[in-house]
């Protein structure tokens, strides 16, 4: 029985700032931007779309609070607005820019609205709870979200809120969308830690994140991101083992395989899961072999370790077959290799009993090893053991 097999753990545990990349934000004043979002704001909240409101006042708290930087593109003549330093001196590295001048921003809009919006975002999170506590995933990640975007626009970036909508999006599923939160927390190197709370949630982001790819079957350049700053990781070795199984990477695979044995050197599982890929690579029998081995020393119980061994000891079979069979004649020559093949068929049924008799050790019931156990016997002439697993058989059919 050829198959890989994983083990994987999920650990799942209980704010973001907008990039550069738009023509508006850009290349107009942060007042101008300012007074846009405060009339969205206003007319979202009006129509009871929490979702659009929520994102609508972040944006004004984001032009209403903090530095912008403007500076003059002398190539297109119009004032360009940043609002990082590190955006500021990427733009202006490769331009043609006038000297840029920081301006502080000054708050019109938000402050008016800071009552209401306290209150419309414990209302906020107390639905996202409830949503979660009733397993509405879908519903709470929005929550979250709005939430976080609520909290932003009264001055705080509180980027737990987020890891809890990815957390929801995961439960619902929604894996891709999950994803998209969970890369934008890690590019931000995320933990979590707070005044109120002293766990980093760094690692368990990722683990997240890959267990999210695995369900879904997809590859992300995340899982080398992961492996990168958590290399001696047992879990997420694991998990970006299975990825690279699932999205055909087995080059990848048996890379991380290997890099999972050094780091946990008595886990049967991965010595198992090696032998497997050796067994598409017809040089490497013997390692396939080996591996197996190995892993039933680490567990003497691992019946497909059991069953794949005997596969690899067993696979010559047909080709001595083939030979055995175009060589039934009665010339010297025939016999010779008729009889030294029979003889090479015997061996190998010789060493793979005591493996089938292991796992009818382990499962007496499995009808298909029984008849495995009766033909290989009858193949070396025990006939003892081929009549004791043929009344096997008949007793399992009582």
């Amino acid at each position: 029985m050829k198959k890989l097999l994983f083990s994987l753990g999920l650990v799942l545990a209980m704010s973001t700032s907008f990039a550069q990349t738009n023509t508006e934000e850009l290349t107009t004043d942060p007042a101008v931007l300012a007074e846009k979002y405060n009339k969205s704001a206003k007319e979202n909240l009006a129509k009871g779309d929490i979702s659009k409101a929520s994102q609508d006042l972040a944006k004004l708290s984001k032009y209403e609070n903090g530095k912008v930087w403007k500076v003059r593109n002398k190539g297109t003549k119009t004032d360009e607005f940043y609002y990082s330093q590190a955006d500021l001196d990427k733009a202006t590295a490769n331009g043609d820019y006038a000297k840029a001048k920081e301006v502080a921003l000054q708050p019109k809009y938000g402050f008016l609205l800071q009552s209401d919006v306290s209150t419309l975002a414990n209302k906020e999170l107390e639905g996202a709870n409830k949503a979660m506590e009733a397993k509405q995933y879908v519903e709470a990640g929005n929550k979250f979200l709005n939430v976080y975007n609520l909290v932003e626009a009264l001055g705080t970036k509180e980027d737990i809120y987020k890891y809890q909508a990815a957390i929801c999006f995961y439960n619902a599923n929604e894996f891709d969308q999950s994803l998209a939160i969970l890369k934008e927390l890690a590019a931000k190197n995320f933990t979590g830690k707070s005044a109120n709370q002293t766990k980093d949630y760094n690692r368990d982001l990722y683990v997240l994140a890959l267990n999210g790819l695995y369900n879904s079957k997809k590859y992300d350049a995340i899982v080398e991101e992961a492996i990168a700053k958590y290399p001696k990781d047992a879990d997420i070795n694991t998990i970006a083992t299975g990825i690279y199984q699932v999205s055909g990477n087995s080059d990848k695979m048996r890379q991380r395989i290997e890099e999972a044995i050094k780091i946990n050197p008595n886990d049967g599982q991965n010595y198992y899961n090696l032998g497997v890929l050796y067994l598409d690579d017809p040089t490497k029998k013997d390692e396939a072999k080996n591996m197996f081995k190995k892993a039933i020393e680490l567990n003497p119980k691992h019946v497909e370790a059991y069953n794949n061994l005997v596969l690899v000891i067993l696979q010559p079979d047909k080709e001595i077959v083939e030979t055995m069979n175009n060589n039934l004649g009665t010339s010297k020559k025939e016999k010779e290799i008729y009889n030294a093949s029979e003889a090479k068929r015997k061996a190998i049924f010789t060493e793979a009993i005591p493996y089938l008799e292991k796992i009818y050790e382990l499962d007496p019931k499995n009808r298909i090893i029984i008849r495995n156990l009766i033909q290989a016997n009858k193949t070396i002439g025990d006939e003892k053991k081929e009549t004791f697993y043929r009344d096997a058989e008949k007793n399992l059919s009582k």
